[in-house]
This record gives C-alpha cells, sequence and structure tokens, in this order.
C-alpha cells in the first residue's frame, strides 16, 4: 500500500533550506541540474520577487516517489517576516528537516522552531548546512 510523508524544510533565513531542497530533490533524480537561490532557477521559488531578492516568501512543495512512498517536500521561508506561512506547513508535516548554518549558528528563530516542532510532536533531523565556508563554525552551534 503506497505511503504519504510530508517533510518540511525549516530553518532561520539564509540557513540554505531552498538549496537543500535542491541537494535533495537532484539526488532523488527529480531535477537533472541543481538551481541556484543566487542564479533565480531554483525548483520552489517561483515567485518574481522571490527570485530577485533570494529569498523565499511563499512554501514551495515538490512531489516525488520514492519506492512506495509519495514524498511532499516542502520548502518553506525563513524570514520572520513569513512566520504564518512557516506555522500554517507545520500542522501537515510528518517530519521535519531543521536547517542550522555552521556559519551562522543557532538563531532566534532556530529556537523558537524548535521549541514548535517539540511541542507538536513532529520528528525532526537537525541538519548543519555551510560548514564548507571559511567563517563556519563548529564547537558553538549548540
Amino acid at each position: 500500500m503506497p505511503h504519504t510523508l510530508n517533510l518540511g524544510i525549516v530553518a532561520h533565513v539564509d540557513a540554505g533550506k531552498t538549496s537543500l531542497t535542491e541537494r535533495l530533490l537532484h539526488t532523488a533524480g527529480v531535477i537533472d541540474r541543481m538551481g541556484r537561490v543566487d542564479h533565480g532557477d531554483t525548483q520552489t521559488d517561483s515567485l518574481a520577487l522571490e527570485r530577485q531578492r533570494g529569498i523565499t516568501i511563499k512554501s514551495a512543495v515538490v512531489s516525488f516517489t520514492l519506492d512506495d512512498t509519495t514524498v511532499n517536500l516542502i520548502d518553506t521561508p525563513g524570514h520572520p517576516d513569513f512566520i504564518a506561512e512557516v506555522e500554517r506547513v507545520l500542522n501537515v508535516l510528518d517530519g521535519a528537516i531543521l536547517v542550522v548554518s555552521a556559519v551562522d549558528g543557532v538563531q532566534s528563530q532556530t529556537r523558537v522552531l524548535t521549541r514548535v516542532l517539540q511541542r507538536l510532536g513532529i520528528p525532526t533531523l537537525v541538519f548543519v548546512n555551510k560548514t564548507d565556508l571559511p567563517h563556519a563554525r563548529g564547537a558553538d552551534l549548540a
């Protein structure tokens, strides 16, 4: 019997949610070439303003099948001005990937998202992104 998995990518602004989404879609074979936020050619940032400013404004879903599971991968905004858009998505999630930038570390929005995910009982994987950048921090991410 087929299953559906609603998986949300959540984080503070500029943590790399959309870039991670592109990588996951590429690895799953959904896209042949990964788009870049700074080039305005990602799968999930479809609004002109999103492409122009390099930020996610509205949540976007890309669905694909892995074995007998339909995965709905949901890329959410990170900017605090769009937190209502993130809250709207949280109630449908089966799991979340909480992205933390190794450059910026844990931000106040990261802490808020962590508390909400815990309160809602949503299984969460923490993904530390941008570890390859020169100013990446290791020991102080907690």
